[in-house]
């Protein structure tokens, strides 16, 4: 049989438009295509008033290990967690950030890449 060898890497996340404090939402990282292998090793995130601040996550967070079975695959990778209550305080937006640790290529690299996007709060997640 042959072997498939994919090469992929994290490039962003998306997340609902809205999020509901203390309810569940998926953290969608996206991927491309890339031209070496990477090992992703864990997400983590977190919450800030607008406008955040750069390379912070912000308070409350979160992570999650992603491993050999969500890195080099050219489907985004969904993280299943929930928004936690204190969204409520932030007002109407909130800006969710995300950091990834990945090790690139045959040296085993190691890298973070920081990522963000502003969501609203409200009621309901959509």
């Amino acid at each position: 049989s042959a072997t498939t060898l994919t090469t992929a890497r994290l490039i962003g996340i998306a997340a609902p438009s809205t999020l509901a404090p203390g309810k569940p939402f998926t953290l969608t990282l996206l991927t491309e295509n890339y031209i070496q292998t990477v090992a992703d090793v864990a997400v983590a995130w977190g919450y800030s008033a607008p406008p955040g601040h750069i390379y912070s996550l912000g308070s409350p967070s979160a992570s999650a290990y992603l491993g050999p079975e969500k890195s080099n695959q050219l489907n985004n990778v969904s993280i299943s967690t929930t928004a936690p209550a204190e969204l409520a305080n932030f007002g109407g937006e909130v800006v969710l950030s995300a950091a990834v640790f990945s090790l690139y290529g045959v040296s085993s690299g190691p890298s973070v890449a920081n990522f963000n996007v502003t969501v609203k709060v409200g009621g309901e997640t959509s």
